[in-house]
């Protein structure tokens, strides 16, 4: 019987195909892969301890310089950054103002922060200046924070706090357009309800009394309806 001749060879004696080219590299992968998600895990855990030894130690803390020791020795922590607010508060009810802008001043300054950590830093600076008669340091503080608008929460507070400094010094026309900028923020805030209603008042005594014209007398000034 005749065989069947073929140039082609036979698939028998093709070249198997080298699995180690492609095993290799997905193990190589893998292994980096699984390595770099262990260390992550580590370095998470590592900051998890941190942050619980100093949180303990914060809440032992009871003094500006106890809260600084605190934020010394972990320094890489939230609770660093509590801890110096905390040495700030701290100065600020004992009247040592120098530490406590000192103490705000850093968390201000960590560019690394959040916009709520130094907007809470900037009332802070602000607080300060006013609390020692700088009211123009004060009010720049104060509306660093309230121009944010309602991209921060504190905002609102921050313009009530201006409109109290204007009024303070008995300039309407600032406390009038600042109030009329808070009157524009969000309205569930209290502080925008507040400088809605102070505003009303402003416009109000503004006015002054309506009259009345009686016929045949003098003009008569209206009743003023009772406060509520």
């Amino acid at each position: 019987m005749a065989t069947l001749q073929t140039d082609e060879p036979n698939i028998i004696d093709a070249e198997a195909v080298n699995w180690r080219l492609i095993v290799y590299p997905v193990l190589l992968v893998l292994i980096v892969g699984f390595g770099a998600l262990g260390y992550y895990y580590y370095l998470q855990h590592q900051r998890d301890e941190a942050e619980a030894t100093a949180r303990a130690a914060l809440i032992q803390a009871t003094t500006p310089a106890e809260f600084l020791k605190v934020a010394d020795e972990f320094p890489h922590t939230d609770q660093a950054m509590l801890a110096i607010l905390a040495a700030a508060n701290a100065s600020f009810d004992k009247h040592d103002y120098a530490a406590a802008l000192s103490a705000y001043t850093k968390v201000a300054d960590n560019t690394a922060l959040s916009a709520e950590w130094h907007d809470t830093a900037q009332l802070g600076i602000a607080s300060v200046h006013d609390a020692m008669g700088d009211t123009d340091h004060a009010i720049a503080a104060f509306l660093e924070v309230a121009h944010r608008g309602d991209k921060s929460p504190f905002a609102p507070f921050a313009y009530n706090a201006v409109a109290r400094i204007y009024e303070q010094r008995g300039d309407k026309d600032n406390e009038r357009q600042i109030l009329t900028e808070a009157a524009a923020l969000n309205p569930d805030s209290t502080f925008t309800k507040q400088a809605q209603y102070k505003l009303k008042q402003l416009t109000a005594d503004a006015q002054g009394p309506m009259t009345i014209q009686l016929p045949g007398g003098p003009a008569t000034p209206a009743p003023t309806p009772p406060a509520k």
